[in-house]
């Protein structure tokens, strides 16, 4: 038996087996659960028009898949939500909120170009710990939207911290620095830093981080502000371009994990000449058994975009991308457990599910796919990030909810 349990499930979905994903899996003591929408057994989209409705049957189709493997939705520490209508998104905290009162996760809301499908309004991840109900440490900003939508700033499980989706909100409900990006981004990034170090942590242990920007032309601003709050830390980082997040004046939100006491005790990995190290991030970062790795894109040493115009050569490149930063740090591609595509929506995606190098066949790790509406360089089309976990492409238990 492998070093890890790992237990992959599947509903039996024809695009699960195409698209080579589970809709949820057990690796250790985590359960994760794809990116989720509202669809029914028969492929029909549940609660059309009603995103109250399609957050009930998002945390039903969760509770299922996350249970066949062993988890609780009691247990879960992180919430992402994607979310077309920004319009209903005080609705969907809500609607989420109804079930996460009590349990408090560390929660992300972006918004998104658009999902799968234009009746879909939402997709959501979920990650549980075994355990968790009981003994996290939940980190509060004291603010009130925490405990109308049932969330925390930050949760704790052993030395894992989960940062929730993080912006220049203010104690009074107004967004501080409106129209300044390097402000918010500031403001931001030591939010995280304050509710890292109340965890016990510090900067230097976080091991993720990822960056929604409403207007990527103001990257340079959230930039530098992530290096002068960062000082020498180089956390993998993946930067997104997205319509809109919850108010309007909300320029930037950033997540992040932090494994505590790691900062002095991990590989970091850079490509070759290590253009990473001067943006402000690593290409990967092991501690334990554990790599993240930034989003990957098929851009090269000298920062110039391949495959352009080609959506299949620029999502393979990515991948040659993820499967070189495993290399260095130990391990395979066999061995990631989530993966996220992220896909400009002008983009054409120009191979059907099923074609193309079957980079996790034989693993399926869970995943995301959504269109968003920017990158960092406009030629760019798709960009891919991950985790893995070494040994976990060993002994893989393969269970399905048509069981």
């Amino acid at each position: 038996m492998g070093k890890y349990r790992r237990i992959n499930v599947g509903s039996g979905r024809p695009l699960e087996h195409l698209a080579h994903y589970s809709r949820a899996l057990r690796v250790g003591d985590m359960v994760m659960q794809s990116g989720t929408t509202a669809i029914d057994t028969e492929g029909n989209v549940i609660g059309e028009g009603d995103v109250a409705a399609q957050v009930d049957a998002i945390v039903d189709i969760a509770r299922q898949s996350m249970g066949k493997a062993g988890g609780r939705l009691e247990d879960v520490v992180r919430t992402r939500t994607y979310i077309t209508d920004l319009s209903v998104v005080e609705a969907a905290g809500r609607a989420l909120g109804k079930h996460f009162r009590d349990v408090r996760p560390a929660s992300t809301v972006v918004g998104v170009k658009r999902l799968a499908r234009p009746a879909q309004l939402i997709e959501i991840e979920f990650d549980a710990v075994d355990g968790a109900e009981q003994n996290a440490q939940r980190i509060s900003s004291g603010r009130p939207t925490e405990e109308d939508f049932g969330y925390s700033r930050a949760v704790r499980v052993g030395d894992r911290v989960f940062i929730a989706g993080t912006s220049a909100l203010q104690d009074d409900g107004t967004v501080a620095c409106p129209g300044d990006v390097y402000g918010q981004s500031k403001i931001t990034m030591e939010t995280i830093q304050g509710a890292l170090e109340e965890a016990g942590g510090s900067l230097g242990d976080l091991v993720y981080s990822k960056t929604f920007l409403t207007d990527m032309s103001q990257g340079d601003g959230q930039r530098k502000a992530r290096l002068e709050v960062l000082g020498d830390i180089r956390p993998p980082w993946t930067l997104l371009g997205i319509p809109g997040l919850q108010y309007p004046e909300m320029l930037v939100e950033i997540e992040a994990e932090a494994i505590i006491g790691s900062a002095n005790d991990r590989q970091t990995i850079y490509t070759e000449n290590q253009a990473e190290k001067a943006r402000g991030y690593a290409r990967a970062v092991r501690v334990g058994d554990v790599v993240h790795v930034s989003g990957c894109t098929s851009i090269d040493a000298d920062r110039n975009v391949r495959a352009v115009g080609d959506w299949a050569g620029q999502y393979d490149l990515a991948h040659e991308g993820i499967e070189a930063a495993l290399k260095e740090a130990g391990a395979m591609l066999g061995d990631v457990v989530r993966r996220r595509t992220f896909t400009i929506d002008r983009a054409e995606q120009n191979r059907p599910y099923g074609e193309g190098p079957p980079w996790f066949k034989d693993s399926r790790p869970v995943s995301l796919g959504c269109r968003i509406s920017g990158l960092a360089d406009p030629e760019m089309l798709v960009e891919v990030d991950a985790m893995a976990v070494i040994g976990a492409s060993q002994d893989i238990e393969w269970l399905s909810l048509a069981e």
